[in-house]
């Protein structure tokens, strides 16, 4: 009796493996899908950074910016 026991232990065993397996890839596919999105999002900000800085330093190429007090000349 006890070679059946230790065989349908084994079974168990192999189950409950195979089923955190499961839940493993499924959450691997979900973090996989997270990280495809934040991907897309973060490319949208860099392009979002980019227009802002051209549109920056298109608008600042006829004027000089003002010295900070602290770089200021003394007089």
């Amino acid at each position: 009796m006890s070679g059946i026991g230790a065989a349908l232990k084994a079974i168990k065993k192999a189950i409950l493996l195979e089923e955190r397996i499961r839940s493993q890839s499924k959450n691997l596919e979900q973090l996989a899908l997270n990280v495809v999105e934040m991907d897309k999002r973060l490319a949208a900000l860099e392009g979002r950074m980019e227009g802002f800085l051209a549109a920056a330093s298109a608008f600042g190429r006829g004027s000089r910016r003002p010295a900070k007090p602290t770089e200021a000349a003394p007089k």
